[in-house]
């Protein structure tokens, strides 16, 4: 399978430790980059570059965080790399991305021991290092409850979902959560969330939602994977989860590791 952003849809993850109030919504923009073998340390002294400036957006109350992960597998045949998440508190903030006019405070503030000749060649590095292939808009709709915090290096494993039917978030939520939540609770994962997808949007897009999972450890990831960490399942809630994988179908399986955060 292609990877994420040969598709025309794609989408991620900063996801379950996008901690926010649970009445509050959480808005993410991902952007997913393809980055050529040579000019990966490039890429990544860039994001390094960035985190300072994102720093200034939350300090401003912008954005609430900003996160980098690495793709796994991430060969340059197969689409994208990496991609960054930015958390949002508002549907019009994400929209908007960087306020009007206060880019250049941001830069400047951030990184105030270079001049203005050092910082045009920052952003021309930045642009010659990376393809930002794709950019989605997506809202968290429901995540397990926990105190896991997200560390560098947590790992992730995401489903993208085509909704069938007007049930599936429904289904989701009432059938799938409680089950994650007890593998929550019992140590076999970190964390499990829903997020929906805003844009693109329609028939040819290639999901309209997905699920994520988070492990503290290949351990954790492993067995869940191979299907060993998953406990028993009552009866009744098997037959409620086989009507539920009716009410979607999934479109692929992804890996990422968290590499860089900034809250």
């Amino acid at each position: 399978m292609k990877k994420i952003t040969t598709l025309t849809f794609v989408l991620l993850l900063s996801l379950g430790a996008f901690v926010q109030a649970q009445n509050e919504p959480l808005y993410l923009l991902f952007e997913f980059m393809k980055v050529n073998d040579e000019r990966n340390s490039d890429y990544l002294e860039v994001e390094q570059f960035w985190t300072n400036i994102h720093q200034q957006r939350v300090a401003d109350g912008n954005i609430i965080g900003w996160d980098l992960w690495a793709m796994s597998p991430g060969g340059s045949e197969q689409g994208s790399q990496y991609f960054t998440v930015t958390l949002f508190s508002s549907l019009e903030a994400m929209l908007e991305g960087f306020p009007s006019g206060k880019f250049n405070d941001y830069l400047q503030k951030a990184h105030p021991e270079l001049s203005d000749k050092e910082l045009g060649e920052w952003m021309e590095k930045t642009v010659i290092s990376r393809d930002i292939a794709h950019q989605v808009y997506c809202k968290e709709i429901s995540t397990t409850d926990g105190d896991f915090d997200m560390p560098v290096g947590t790992l992730l494993k995401f489903d993208l979902m085509k909704q069938l039917d007007n049930s599936y978030e429904k289904v989701e939520n009432e059938v799938f959560k409680p089950w994650h939540q007890q593998l929550v609770d019992n140590g076999q994962k970190e964390a499990w969330g829903l997020i929906r997808v805003l844009l693109p949007a329609g028939s040819q897009a290639l999901a309209s939602h997905m699920t994520y999972s988070m492990y503290s450890s290949y351990k954790q990831l492993a067995e869940d994977m191979d299907g060993s960490g998953g406990g028993t399942m009552e009866l009744m809630t098997g037959l409620a989860v086989k009507q539920g994988l009716e009410t979607r179908d999934m479109r692929g399986v992804e890996a990422a590791q968290l590499i860089m955060k900034v809250r």
